[in-house]
């Protein structure tokens, strides 16, 4: 069957990869993760990177998100090149442009819900009642402000996950990043991550990548990667009156 490819070629692209390569060393053996890889993703397109367990879909991701950094190749996000940046404007790039969502949640377990989403502005020396009204309003869109004070050993996987996508709002950033962030959750609250992540391209605008193994989370995407052993082997889009979506 034929592919439906991706033509990006007039539109300047915000998240930008060329020939990317990744080589990892286990033990005394080096197991290339990546093998030259080219990808443009456009401003406000809604991507999911899917592929077989050792496809090289989380490594793609972590390097587009300036997480990792590649063997060899280029990074462009918004015109910038990344993959050349020092450790401390690497750190302050990803936290200005970019909001990271992950399967553990990551959140910091003395903290309230509240402190968890403000997290970020505590690292930009942001004022205390500044970051908490912006930590508020996130809750608030996401429906956690009830729960803002409850710490995350008192909040279901998905009002985890959700305190989780707020956190990654905080700053506002125009690239939101997931790796499997439905993968700790039951199908149904998964259902509702998804279309948050969906809302966020189709109604705020963000740039959106997740990496899956789920057909049903893919379907939510306007374009799909498939991987497999470190090669892009597919680049299509999905048909949209099939693709899941938030009215």
């Amino acid at each position: 069957m034929a592919l439906q490819k991706v033509n990006s070629a007039e539109i300047t692209p915000m998240v930008s990869g060329r020939n990317l390569q990744k080589m990892f060393q286990l033990g005394d053996q080096w197991v290339q993760a990546l093998r030259g890889v080219d990808v443009d993703i456009p401003e406000g397109q809604f991507v999911c990177i899917m592929g077989p367990s050792g496809s090289g879909k989380s490594t793609l991701l972590y390097m587009l998100g300036g997480l990792d950094r590649p063997t060899a190749g280029e990074i462009l996000i918004g015109g910038q090149r990344i993959d050349s940046m020092d450790g401390e404007d690497l750190a302050r790039f990803r936290r200005d442009r970019i909001g990271f969502v992950f399967q553990a949640f990551h959140l910091v377990p003395t903290m309230t819900a509240l402190e968890n989403v403000g997290l970020p502005g505590v690292f930009s020396a942001m004022p205390r009642d500044l970051r908490d009204r912006r930590a508020m309003r996130l809750l608030n869109m996401l429906g956690m402000l009830d729960r803002m004070d409850h710490r995350p050993s008192q909040l279901s996987g998905g009002q985890q996950q959700r305190v989780a996508i707020a956190r990654a709002l905080f700053n506002n950033p125009p690239i939101i990043m997931a790796d499997e962030p439905t993968g700790a959750l039951d199908s149904k609250t998964g259902q509702i991550v998804m279309q948050m992540l969906r809302w966020l391209a189709t109604k705020r605008g963000k740039t959106v990548l997740v990496v899956t193994h789920d057909p049903g989370v893919a379907s939510y995407a306007d374009r799909m990667l498939n991987l497999k052993d470190g090669h892009i082997i597919e680049d299509t889009l999905p048909n949209p009156e099939k693709r899941n979506h938030v009215l």
